[in-house]
């Protein structure tokens, strides 16, 4: 099968594009790119036969180490790879011999940059991110699961209204219906369907060259289970879709890959119904995507609520992912940071718009504090955008809970519960801290999560005084409409009693449904009870002086 020749125009920072015309000779005035950016290189083919779509190029880099790579079919006779430019120094390339290329080399220059790059597990602290270049990563999630698909025409408006919000990433599939991903391949089923690719590749490079530092968390196989199983039973464009995505994704510097979502896994391969898969199938798919990971990019998966993460011990998982609901008191970081030494992140709580709280603003703004300071990771959903787009809200749900199709975006509909991310990045910006190398430590405040949430290290203290205007034991997981649903932000003046090490330290308050600093003053440390400044829910810093 042939690919329909395109004119694909994608800028990407330092995209130096080298044109192979049959000389071997390597570049005298190689190009120039930025460290912890991504390269692209385009070469032709001598025909315009898609049926080789992945040509192995070598990457040298300066410190002697070889990567291999694949390279990707982009249309007509036109093929493309990229490298994650991660060290400093002159790059080389090599396409090797094939009989549709002529032998092609060159080389590049990576130079000092002011990038972050990929997103790490934290060097310093296992259960925190990091950029590549070692800064600190503050995750503040959302869910944009339509933001590559094609039939999307409110992309960019969300992308930018999210970032504005202050989300630090997306969590995005590559469904254009309802979350199957029959788009990925032409109608007959018989290749890829190489405009819908484009189209993600111009959606991943705008969120790139706009928000550099903002990571999309990529989900190719969506919650389709009928694609799941075919790669488990060794269909070979299955598993050539896969491939591809990492070729052609896995060199950006703000991706991650999540290999499905909402799946329930279960032992046993057959007799699967509803959202039921096999965890070998997933494992299987982990480990094959793990091979082919030249640049590290990290890879997890997702699972139904209240069934846990099933893959803390395997090698190729990277982040703990959980879906679960009213976790606002942290339990379930806990539960898994003993059980592994990765981020843990909570993708899926409740939604603005399903399983809607009674006071959203409060709610997303407790959850986000909490998971944060429980050292774990939150992830806020606003609007249905699962669903094709569609001027127009309809309801399938209890009247108070209009189902908005597409991603009609934060502004447009009045969503609140986000209103407060920005004043948490403001925090850490304004303080200089970070969480890496900090201890969750409810017990310095007396055992009471639902109330209080404790992190420190030997310095430095983070109590979140959560307020709540009702506290008492959690209802079961899954009654929908429990306790949590309802609680609000108290109209007391909290106080909080922490024990501390006998020295002096300093202490200020932050408020953080506003961004503003009050009380500040000096304790002596030891076991010590210390009064907000008003009503509501506050941030308590204590530095040891």
């Amino acid at each position: 099968m042939y690919f329909k020749k395109l004119s694909f125009g994608l800028t990407i920072l330092c995209l130096n594009v080298l044109i192979a015309s049959g000389s071997n000779q390597v570049n005298n005035k190689a190009p120039e790119c930025e460290l912890y950016s991504m390269h692209e290189l385009s070469f032709e083919s001598t025909t315009d036969d898609s049926s080789f779509m992945f040509p192995l190029v070598s990457f040298y880099k300066p410190d002697g180490s070889i990567i291999k790579v694949d390279g990707f079919y982009d249309g007509g006779t036109n093929y493309k790879v990229r490298a994650y430019c991660n060290e400093k120094g002159l790059w080389k390339w090599e396409l090797h011999d094939n009989s549709n290329f002529k032998k092609t080399n060159g080389a590049f220059n990576v130079i000092e940059s002011n990038n972050k790059g990929m997103l790490k597990k934290h060097p310093d602290d296992g259960y925190q991110f990091a950029y590549d270049n070692g800064e600190w990563f503050l995750h503040i999630g959302d869910t944009g699961y339509r933001y590559l698909t094609d039939t999307e025409p409110k992309w960019k408006e969300y992308f930018d209204q999210a970032c504005e919000v202050g989300m630090t990433k997306i969590r995005t599939w590559f469904s254009r219906s309802r979350s199957k991903v029959e788009a990925l391949f032409n109608n007959e089923r018989t290749t890829l369907n190489l405009p819908y690719w484009q189209e993600m590749d111009k959606r991943i490079a705008y969120a790139y060259e706009n928000y550099p530092n903002v990571i999309l968390q990529l989900i190719p196989f969506g919650e389709d289970g009928e694609e799941l199983k075919r790669y488990y039973a060794g269909d070979s464009l299955s598993f050539n879709m896969v491939r591809y995505a990492q070729a052609r994704f896995s060199a950006y510097p703000n991706i991650y890959w999540s290999i499905s979502n909402d799946k329930e896994l279960v032992n046993d391969s057959v007799n699967l119904t509803g959202p039921q898969i096999s965890k070998s199938n997933i494992d299987m798919i982990g480990k094959d995507m793990a091979e082919r990971n030249p640049w590290g990019t990290l890879i997890t998966n997702h699972q139904t609520r209240h069934k846990g993460y099933s893959f803390v011990d395997e090698s190729w998982s990277d982040v703990v992912t959980l879906e679960d609901i009213d976790q606002l008191d942290g339990r379930i970081f806990a539960e898994y940071r003993a059980k592994g030494s990765d981020p843990v992140v909570l993708d899926e709580d409740r939604y603005e718009v399903y399983r809607k709280p009674e006071h959203p603003r409060y709610f997303f703004r407790r959850l986000m504090w909490a998971s944060l300071l429980s050292g774990g990771h939150a992830t806020y959903g606003g609007i249905h955008n699962y669903l094709p787009y569609e001027q127009d809200s309809v309801s399938y749900f209890p009247k108070e809970e209009w189902h908005l199709f597409g991603m009609q975006g934060y502004f447009d509909v009045g969503l609140e519960g986000a209103d407060d991310f920005k004043y948490i990045s403001q925090f850490f910006k304004e303080t200089g801290y970070t969480l890496a190398g900090m201890m969750p430590d409810d017990a310095l405040t007396g055992n009471k999560p639902q109330e209080f949430k404790c992190i420190h290290n030997d310095s430095v203290y983070i109590i979140y005084l959560a307020n709540p205007d009702r506290s008492g034991s959690i209802l079961p997981k899954k009654n929908e409409y429990d306790f949590f649903r309802y609680g609000n932000e108290s109209s007391i003046t909290p106080t909080v009693t922490v024990e501390l090490p006998k020295h002096p330290f300093a202490f200020k308050w932050y408020d953080p449904s506003s961004g503003g600093w009050s009380n500040s003053g000096e304790i002596e440390g030891g076991k010590t009870t210390i009064s907000a400044p008003d009503q509501g829910d506050w941030i308590l810093l204590l530095i040891r002086t």
